[in-house]
């Protein structure tokens, strides 16, 4: 990414909507058993709604491009972006089929099961060239699941091409479903996209390679001008804008209780960074943060953590002698930035 000139922004995201039911359970069941939840919960959720909310809580500007079913859950998922500063006007509605819908079973692991379907997801329209949907976007964050549907591919082909052509960024998010059913789709598409972040699953999926750093190079040839691989507790390898060099940042240890929500707070974290103009390994270190507040959280959507959580992890835990430096100097950074809320009227845009 190279750094533009310091403007206000508007980020489009494209992608799920769903109702997330989040149940906690004591173990897996056997098959047969009755599993029963101690207590559920009901949240706005969703790969691109928990982006987007994100991104707002980071003060920046989220569009949000998606569907909805014209029923109960659509109204609910419609109030919530709409507390959370999400610009949700225009996510569109159909009778076709009900809002996606899922159960979220979670073990005492801090791991979580989906059960449920898209629903309404799979019928976004696209939006044309000249609409107002494009006025001030400066980039465009995507997920793997958008191609999954010969509807929503159109929508997300029709933003890469748009956003290009005004000079913007885009960025994909890959997903475990789809590196699985439209793997060769997917890596053509790296080569329309700026970044693209990919879990270690994900990166075995799309390569066939078990190494996370043969994967990384493989998915590096693909034409994408920035790869981030997600590695869990480990943290996340990155190529040091600097000098190329393949670098793990670190992440911190916290007790899992629940991951959902937190690749999307990475994602978040990350790209908000970067449109500040951010290095790449600080982008990747606030990234690392906020999915490890996420993953110590039952929940996401309306429950992401803010950037008062996000801070609050960085000050109380400390990196080894290479990483602790940079750990300061994000705090300093933030606490700037916080200061300076609520807009993100000093936001870089990444070319």
């Amino acid at each position: 990414m190279r750094r533009g000139n310091a403007r206000v922004g508007t980020i489009l995201v494209l992608g799920d909507i769903i109702v997330d039911v989040i149940g906690r359970v004591k173990a897996w069941p056997n098959p047969g058993d009755d599993c029963w939840a101690s207590r559920l919960e009901l949240h706005c959720g969703g790969v691109a709604a928990n982006c987007a909310m994100a991104l707002a809580s980071w003060g920046m500007q989220a569009r949000l491009l998606g569907c909805v079913g014209q029923d109960a859950f659509g109204d609910y998922l419609l109030e919530s972006l709409a507390k959370r500063r999400v610009d949700a006007h225009w996510v569109q509605r159909t009778d076709e089929t009900m809002t996606g819908l899922l159960y979220v079973n979670v073990t005492p692991d801090g791991q979580r099961t989906f059960f449920g379907s898209r629903g309404a997801n799979g019928l976004v329209r696209r939006v044309p060239q000249n609409s107002t949907f494009y006025a001030g976007v400066i980039g465009a964050s995507l997920v793997g699941y958008n191609f999954l549907d010969p509807a929503t591919e159109k929508a997300a082909r029709q933003i890469i091409k748009t956003i290009r052509s005004r000079g913007g960024w885009v960025s994909m998010d890959a997903g475990v479903g789809p590196c699985k059913q439209i793997p060769r789709k997917l890596l053509k598409v790296c080569g329309e996209v700026d970044i693209l972040f990919v879990g270690q699953e994900e990166a075995t999926l799309l390569t066939g390679m078990q190494d996370d750093r043969k994967a990384y190079a493989s998915l590096a040839k693909t034409g994408v001008r920035e790869v981030v691989l997600k590695i869990g507790k480990r943290g996340c390898l990155i190529s040091d804008g600097e000098n190329g060099q393949l670098r793990r940042v670190p992440s911190f240890p916290i007790k899992a209780v629940d991951t959902t929500g937190a690749g999307d707070s990475f994602v978040a974290a990350f790209l908000h960074a970067r449109v500040q103009g951010w290095p790449t390994t600080e982008a990747a270190l606030l990234a690392n943060t906020a999915g490890a507040v996420t993953a110590s959280i039952v929940g996401a959507g309306e429950k992401l953590p803010s950037p008062q959580d996000v801070i609050r992890l960085l000050r109380t835990s400390r990196l080894n002698s290479q990483w602790d430096p940079l750990r300061l100097r994000i705090v300093e950074r933030l606490q700037k930035t916080l200061r300076n809320a609520p807009s993100s009227q000093n936001a870089r845009r990444p070319a």
